[in-house]
């Protein structure tokens, strides 16, 4: 199963504040479409963002430039994951990359009712196994 996703975009003029770079509201939205696509694959149904560990804008991502989103799951739970959330800016003109955010997101799976349903196991017992459980 694939634990990580990558999101690759390029920062246009619709994207950015007055100051030219990207809205931290576009950052985190697509901090969590990468971090619903890896949670997503995991549970093997619908899941929904519980809760976002601080966010710390480090630097800036400038219009021009490609914004680079990578997600990685680092734990599982009964019905929650943890996903640990990256971005980066890409100058693509001189082929130089920067750390810009790091987040983690608390995933939860959900049933037709949008209640926590389990995880299936076999998920959890990939993890455990890649981690040498």
């Amino acid at each position: 199963m694939d634990k990580t996703a990558r999101i690759a975009r390029l920062v246009l003029p619709g994207h950015t504040n007055r100051h030219g770079s990207l809205f931290g509201g576009i950052a985190l939205s697509l901090m969590d479409e990468a971090a619903g696509i890896v949670s997503t694959r995991v549970a093997r149904g619908p899941v929904v963002t519980a809760h976002i560990e601080s966010v710390d804008f480090k630097a800036p991502i400038w219009q021009g430039e490609a914004v680079l989103v990578t997600a990685e799951l680092i734990e599982v739970g009964t019905s929650s994951m943890r996903i640990r959330v990256e971005t980066q800016g890409e100058c693509l003109e001189q082929g130089t990359r920067r750390h810009c955010t790091t987040a983690e997101f608390v995933m939860v799976a959900i049933d037709q009712h949008g209640r926590p349903r389990p995880i299936p196991k076999e998920a959890r017992d990939d993890l455990a196994q890649d981690s040498g459980d």
